[in-house]
């Protein structure tokens, strides 16, 4: 059965973390009709509030779509964008970007300045102290080594190479604030309800095109999607929205992909290996994915200084939703990261110390970007559901990789648009990035001696069996990974005929086809080496102008 969605819609589109973003910057136009179709529930209960439950990326049972509770912005972005003008993106470099960087954000925090927005819709703010003693103990330990600290990460005059309390997207109250909550809040959503239709639990399980059987078309062009309902067991139950305008997908960078390559549009070869018919050969579809490979060495702490407290205690679990509930205090308030660490591998010796030259950390010069980020938690993450380190207090340092050379791919499993996508991330396919990840590793574990130095009680608990050997430390890291969930550049924003073919142009337009465009992480022309969550809510402010501009 196939049903038509009777309202013209100007625009169809997915929703997500620029999904969100989008609708609301379009829909703030009257004349704009939009349709909003957001294939998990409404994210806005109780837990969605929470820091600490809200940031629980690591659960098992978290879907691979789940952002941590992210920075707003992280790290100066200058330096970052630098990069994609540099591969040709001359109109997404920082000083185009700024605006809308400053556009969103309302800092709780941070002093007035240039670079922090203070008026936008989207809080954030720092948590004022570490809550658990080992992290209040990395301060000093990374000073140790040679690393300064920053009173803010996102300003152009603070080193590459730093250490910081991290900008959380977090209101006044300690509560989380999404993009859901900032830009399509009830009393919004409600006061647009005219010309903005939102559709939760929905999956889009096909683009519709018209083809150039029309004598007048030059390309195929997006003219609506075909949806289903993801909690009806009315399998065949699909409805059509057509699109007057535009349809623009932002289902992430494994979502956007797939859904690309159901409708026809990817590699020619994997698409006929589906029986799917072409509608246009792109091969830059589901290609150059990239992510933060994380690795993490875990200590064990008492276990009133591990978050494992709320796993063995249903007494500290009471007492924490009380202190949450009327103080907006506790474990719960907590976000997953507070303070974070930005190095540069090349500027790390033998004794794991930085040693630089003032102009080696001038975050002004584009070549100087950051190559690793560790992230100190009071918890382990990537455990089976239960766990023996379940019962003992455990704090971890997550060595990450921010500037990955290796890059995996997207493809389809199968035809069945309800089936997860075939993903291959690729993890240290580059033997560069296995070089950067022995230092990232080896500068943890010198991390936690400095903190042991103090006279903090900290063991051993899940380290490499040789810091020295270099295949004894391949093995544990190769055992140990884990993602960090900051999926990019499926279709990235480059020449369709380039080296790394592209998907979009700097319009995010699909190459060749009309009426579609693509607004999330899946066009970044490379990953940025910091969180993708600003980045992402960015181009979905420019992906705004961009349409309200076009004819």
């Amino acid at each position: 059965m196939e049903l038509t969605v009777a309202t013209p819609l100007a625009q169809a589109e997915l929703g997500g973390t620029a999904g969100c973003c989008l609708a609301s910057r379009l829909s703030e136009d009257p004349n704009i009709s939009v349709l909003l179709l957001e294939r998990g529930p409404l994210s806005d209960d109780w837990q969605a509030h929470v820091p600490l439950l809200s940031s629980n990326f690591y659960h098992p049972g978290a879907p691979a779509a789940i952002f941590p509770l992210s920075p707003l912005a992280h790290v100066d972005q200058r330096r970052l964008h630098a990069v994609w003008k540099n591969m040709g993106r001359e109109t997404w470099g920082y000083d185009v970007l700024e605006p809308y960087f400053v556009k969103s954000e309302r800092t709780l925090s941070q002093p007035p300045s240039s670079f922090r927005g203070n008026d936008g819709v989207w809080l954030n703010q720092t948590f004022p102290t570490p809550f658990l003693e080992m992290a209040r103990r990395i301060p000093k330990a990374v000073t140790s080594l040679g690393i300064p600290q920053s009173p803010d990460l996102n300003s152009p005059v603070a080193p590459v190479v730093c250490s910081a309390t991290v900008d959380i997207a977090m209101d006044r109250n300690m509560h989380r604030h999404s993009t859901l909550q900032a830009f399509l809040p009830p009393k919004v959503a409600h006061a647009r309800k005219k010309n903005l239709k939102i559709c939760v639990n929905t999956i889009v399980t096909q683009i519709k095109f018209a083809t150039d059987d029309n004598p007048g078309m030059q390309h195929p062009k997006a003219v609506g999607v075909y949806f289903e309902d993801t909690r009806s067991k009315r399998t065949s139950a699909r409805f059509f929205a057509r699109a007057s305008r535009e349809v623009i997908l932002c289902a992430g960078a494994i979502g956007s992909p797939q859904i690309l390559m159901l409708s026809g549009v990817g590699p020619r070869d994997h698409l006929s290996r589906h029986s799917l018919g072409l509608v246009r050969d792109l091969p830059g579809v589901g290609s150059y994915l990239r992510d933060h490979v994380g690795i993490p060495v875990s200590y064990e702490v008492p276990i009133h200084e591990s978050l494992n407290i709320l796993r063995n205690s249903i007494f500290q679990v009471l007492s924490e939703v009380v202190k949450y509930l009327l103080f907006g205090s506790g474990l719960l308030s907590v976000p997953f990261v507070q303070t974070t660490i930005f190095l540069r591998s090349l500027l790390l010796n033998e004794n794991l110390e930085i040693v630089a030259a003032p102009g080696d950390l001038n975050a002004r010069n584009p070549d100087n970007i950051p190559d690793i980020e560790v992230m100190p938690f009071g918890y382990r993450g990537g455990e089976a559901k239960t766990s023996p380190l379940d019962r003992v207090g455990v704090f971890s340092l997550l060595a990450a990789l921010v500037k990955p050379k290796s890059f995996g791919s997207v493809r389809l499993a199968s035809t069945d648009p309800h089936a997860r996508a075939q993903v291959d991330l690729g993890y240290f396919s580059d033997p560069e990035d296995i070089l950067v990840a022995r230092k990232a590793v080896r500068f943890a574990l010198r991390l936690g001696e400095q903190v042991r130095a103090q006279g903090y009680p900290l063991k051993d608990l899940v380290v490499p069996d040789s810091e020295t050997d270099d295949q004894s430390l391949g093995v544990f890291m190769r055992k140990s990974l884990l993602t960090t969930y900051h999926y990019t550049s499926t279709c990235r924003m480059a020449p369709e005929d380039g080296p790394q073919s592209g998907v979009v142009d700097d319009d995010l337009k699909v190459h060749g086809i009309d009426g579609l465009r693509i607004c999330d992480c899946s066009v970044f022309p490379d990953i940025l080496s910091t969180h993708p969550m600003a980045g992402a809510v960015v181009v979905a402010e420019k992906c705004a102008d961009l349409i309200k501009k076009s004819p």
